[in-house]
């Protein structure tokens, strides 16, 4: 990490130091290269002396997995289902070995834990730490979003003050003043706009992905100690969707308990 920062603040020093030495007199490639320079490069390695780089991955993951949040809980539920009609009618066996199969996450652990005869308490104890990490590990990425929504028109700012240090230091035409002063305002432009047309909208989005997922991640605890009780699917599938719904996630409305299919092991997850 003290690594990361001393190349970010050397990064940071690059680019200022480019900037001092750019010549840009008028609107064109290289004054948008240079606005663009400050604000994104500048945004970038400030953001990078404060988070380690690993979680600026970790945030543009969280960014991809929140435009398909609402399919993933129906999936959700169908799997619980599934894995709960396995563990009635097949025993444990067989629901260890699909707990193999399942992609890493909050349902795959509780899966595991039933198989390892984990006790109930101790079940939905781990499921509530491991839940609690991940809320944790999506409000440092939200931070970190909000963090850069504030950098962006500070740079944005920052690089407007360098192009009208090096205007006003060599004032030889005031003719082409006009000309540098319109690059001058350029980085102030950026930095606005990919503020509150970028930064903060993707904020707002993890925002509500994270309150989507914390719901997601009760109705798979609730899941989980319904398939531990070995609860019957439909009642499970029902309880599930009801409890969806009452929480406000969109999705399909909750069935009758006495008119929903049960799906047969071989279905698709």
């Amino acid at each position: 990490m003290i690594r990361q920062a001393v190349c970010s603040l050397a990064l940071l020093a690059i680019i200022f130091a480019v900037t001092f030495n750019l010549e840009v007199k008028e609107m064109g490639f290289a004054s948008n290269f240079f606005a663009l320079l400050v604000v994104l490069g500048g945004t970038l390695a400030a953001t990078l002396i404060a988070y380690p780089l690993a979680k600026l991955a970790w945030t543009a993951r969280l960014l991809q997995k929140s435009f398909t949040v609402r399919e993933e809980m129906n999936t959700t539920i169908e799997g619980i289902v599934r894995l709960a009609h396995i563990y009635r009618s097949r025993g444990i066996r067989p629901l260890e070995q699909e707990a193999a199969s399942l992609p890493p996450g909050l349902l795959k652990t509780g899966v595991e834990l039933i198989a390892y005869h984990t006790s109930r308490d101790k079940v939905e104890q781990i499921l509530l730490k491991e839940a609690l990490c991940t809320h944790n590990q999506c409000e440092t990425a939200h931070k970190m979003l909000y963090n850069m929504a504030r950098l962006a028109p500070a740079l944005g700012l920052a690089g407007t003050i360098i192009s009208l240090i090096r205007i006003f230091g060599n004032i030889s035409d005031p003719q082409n003043l006009i000309g540098c002063m319109a690059v001058a305002l350029l980085s102030t432009f950026y930095g606005v706009v990919l503020a509150n047309i970028c930064f903060v909208p993707l904020s707002n989005k993890l925002r509500e992905y994270m309150d989507l997922n914390e719901l997601q991640m009760d109705i798979v605890q609730e899941g989980i100690l319904d398939l531990y009780d070995q609860e019957h699917p439909r009642a499970i599938r029902y309880k599930l969707e009801t409890l969806s719904a009452t929480l406000g996630i969109p999705g399909r409305a909750p069935r009758r308990a006495g008119l929903v299919l049960v799906p047969t092991p071989g279905q698709a997850k």
